[in-house]
């Protein structure tokens, strides 16, 4: 009869134990890869931590003809609405450019906000949202100059039918190149998917 008890009494401080352990905390992972060309040879360093929801990259090149650096840095952070990417990127020639993006989520779908410095020290202003509603989408997304002057305009209107068909109304204006650069992976069109509305505009 006592080891019966001892062995209950051992099970449930087991599980009890069990049920209050903290998680497991995942430690940051870094990996770097390095290349050697006959031009030029370089790093790459990435660092993902899952705990605090970051992902860094450090990318460094050194050109062998005269020992001149470029360096590219991105830190991408999720934060309790949505995320924010900044990325620095200094040339060979010493002249700098970076980026800074944030989306935050809202019940329809998000808004974003971000600037672009381009090598010559000019400064854009991005703005957009997705607005998600029943059985469509719009996509806007419009990029301006310091002066507040609409560079760039991107805006998908998508739609499903009660027969399933998707149509998709685009209207762009100005560079869209550097429109899609303003984004965190630039403004793609996506298909429709499942649920009885059309995917994500791009």
């Amino acid at each position: 009869m006592r080891i019966l008890i001892s062995t209950a009494a051992l099970l449930l401080a087991t599980t009890a134990t069990a049920q209050t352990a903290p998680a497991p905390v995942e430690e940051p992972k870094t990996t770097t890869r390095t290349f050697d060309g006959p031009r030029a040879a370089g790093a790459a360093t990435i660092t993902r931590d899952a705990e605090a929801g970051t992902f860094n990259r450090d990318v460094t090149v050194t050109r062998k003809s005269d020992g001149a650096t470029m360096t590219n840095s991105m830190t991408r952070t999720r934060t309790e609405t949505g995320m924010s990417i900044e990325q620095s990127r200094t040339g060979f020639d010493g002249t700098t450019s970076g980026r800074t993006h944030e989306r935050t989520r809202t019940e329809t779908g998000f808004t974003e906000s971000g600037t672009v410095t381009r090598r010559d020290g000019s400064t854009y202003n991005l703005n957009g949202s997705l607005v998600r509603g029943e059985g469509g989408a719009t996509r806007d997304r419009v990029l301006t100059d310091g002066a507040g002057n609409t560079v760039a305009s991107r805006n998908v209107q998508a739609s499903r039918n009660a027969n399933g068909q998707v149509t998709r109304n685009i209207q762009a204006t100005g560079n869209q190149r550097l429109l899609r650069a303003a984004g965190p992976r630039g403004a793609r069109a996506a298909g429709p998917r499942g649920g009885g509305r059309p995917g994500r505009p791009g």
